[in-house]
């Protein structure tokens, strides 16, 4: 398929969605103290509660063995997803780790994309990106990315689309996209 590989986190390798859904219920955004006690609440659903979807694992270390080189680009700050990234090993498949408050972008545009691609030494057409969230698949397709939808269920009910998915998975389980 693609020598590279951009992974979203949140509601493509692991079934937090839910979670944020929650925590961030009635969140001001805007508000730093706020936000600051849905990423402390959310630190603890990654530690206790979230877990990696169903056949990611083998999905990731079958990419590996075939040379492919993979990042996580998320919205979601490392420091707060560090318990999950932990206790599943996950960054040990990884070349880094970007989030969009790193950058100061956010998905509605390309560049934590781009950057990841630039950071993974690749050009935009040798990567696919791996996207749960309709706006986030639809930057990266129109930015020239290989995009490829993973089913969230919480995604699902928000009016999830294909329309800009090259591709699309509904369980990472025997998965052959290599």
């Amino acid at each position: 398929m693609k020598s590279f590989y951009i992974f979203d986190l949140d509601g493509t390798l692991c079934d937090s969605m839910r979670c944020w859904r929650q925590e961030t219920a009635g969140c001001d955004f805007f508000n730093l103290k706020q936000m600051e006690r849905a990423y402390d609440r959310m630190r603890e659903h990654y530690r206790n509660d979230i877990e990696l979807k169903n056949g990611v694992r083998e999905f990731l270390q079958k990419s590996r063995g075939a040379g492919i080189k993979m990042c996580i680009a998320s919205a979601t700050r490392r420091d707060v997803s560090e318990p999950l990234l932990q206790k599943t090993g996950l960054l040990d498949f990884m070349e880094f780790y970007v989030d969009c408050h790193e950058i100061r972008v956010f998905k509605e545009f390309p560049d934590i994309y781009n950057i990841a691609a630039e950071r993974l030494g690749a050009d935009v057409s040798e990567c696919a990106v791996f996207e749960d969230a309709e706006y986030c698949a639809e930057t990266s397709h129109k930015a020239g990315f290989l995009t490829v939808g993973v089913y969230d269920e919480v995604a699902e009910e928000e009016g999830f689309t294909q329309k800009f998915c090259d591709l699309f998975i509904r369980d990472w389980r025997g998965q052959n996209l290599i």
